[in-house]
């Protein structure tokens, strides 16, 4: 036997919600919209000695464009040459010995403990000599990788600390353009970023445009500004001239915008993007006055209004407003007509 509690929550739960209602509309608009953004490199690393001494020669200058393996410094090398000299006197030592050991131990002279010494110094020799070696080619550095001289840090005949950088590389082996989006327009670009064109321009270097490629969208918005870093990838070839640093014009458009066909608009107050990873609307049937979820592919955002790509067709009726109490197939009651 149902309780009055179940017998009143099931009476509310049958009783129809209001809700705000508006016609979807159809129009050709511009669909594009310009954002500044600046040019940066795949990854700036600073470089530097993995060992202390004497800077001899700095082969590099800013605005050097440089090879992966090119010598960008050296240390001075005599106090590393004389400890690989002495690792290497200390090795043979430790070899003649082992031989001689092995060879008695074989003949049954020496004892095996002996042995197992001469092994245990011929171990640390070895280690020694190869440690020796390491620093040695620790005082030169070379290019991890294609890219330009950014800057340096220290000049020839400078004794530096281990850990000193030496100079800022820059790898230009793909160009980024980062961009600061408005948490509208992020929340679209995040959900259907295959949606667009995107294309920059570049002030100092007239003449060239690139398409982007989306790389990395940060979720952690600015705190003042309310916008989200957004990075691309410059596609196909790129310009010479083109710098880190350099600002840049990005313009977004609808994938389609050159056919120029009428879009479908709905108030954004009507796209309900907090129940799903998709966004989704819900649509009203006059006939049944009913309710039901419908996802939605979404385009750019025009001020209180945003296109919808995919899953609405014009003169459909849409809930904007109250539709953060709707569940499908729910009858309810509209204003708004």
């Amino acid at each position: 036997m149902e309780t009055e509690t179940e017998t009143r929550a099931a009476s509310d739960s049958d009783r129809p919600v209001t809700v705000e209602v508006t016609r979807v509309l159809t129009r050709v608009i511009d669909q594009s919209r310009a954002v500044a953004g600046r040019v940066e490199p795949a990854r700036t690393v600073d470089i530097a000695f993995q060992v202390p001494g004497q800077i001899i020669s700095l082969d590099v200058e800013p605005g050097d464009r440089i090879r992966e393996g090119d010598v960008i410094a050296e240390l001075d090398q005599a106090d590393f040459d004389l400890a690989v000299d002495r690792a290497q006197a200390s090795f043979d030592l430790a070899n003649s010995e082992l031989e001689r050991a092995s060879s008695l131990a074989e003949r049954g002279i020496a004892a095996d403990a002996r042995l197992d010494t001469v092994r245990a110094q011929f171990a640390q020799a070895d280690v020694a000599l190869r440690e020796a070696r390491r620093r040695l080619s620790q005082t030169q550095i070379v290019a991890p990788f294609d890219a330009i001289v950014a800057r340096t840090f220290v000049e020839e005949y400078v004794n530096l600390t281990s850990a000193a950088p030496v100079a800022r590389l820059q790898d230009v082996s793909e160009m980024r353009i980062m961009i600061s989006l408005p948490e509208e327009l992020a929340a679209v670009a995040r959900a259907t970023p295959d949606a667009f064109d995107i294309v920059a321009s570049f002030p100092a270097v007239p003449g060239f445009n690139a398409q982007l490629i989306l790389r990395s969208f940060a979720t952690d918005a600015d705190p003042t500004a309310q916008t989200y870093d957004v990075e691309f990838a410059i596609a196909g070839d790129i310009d010479p001239r083109l710098l880190p640093g350099m600002t840049a014009d990005v313009r977004i458009s609808i994938a389609a915008e050159g056919d120029r066909q009428q879009s479908v608009i709905v108030p954004v107050s009507a796209v309900d993007t907090t129940s799903r990873t998709e966004p989704s609307i819900w649509v009203y049937e006059e006939m049944s006055g009913q309710v039901a979820r419908r996802t939605v592919r979404l385009g750019l955002p025009i001020n209180d209004e945003i296109i919808v790509l995919e899953g609405l067709k014009g003169d459909e009726l849409v809930v904007s407003g109250g539709w953060w109490r709707l569940r499908d197939n729910q009858k309810v009651t509209v204003s708004g007509l």
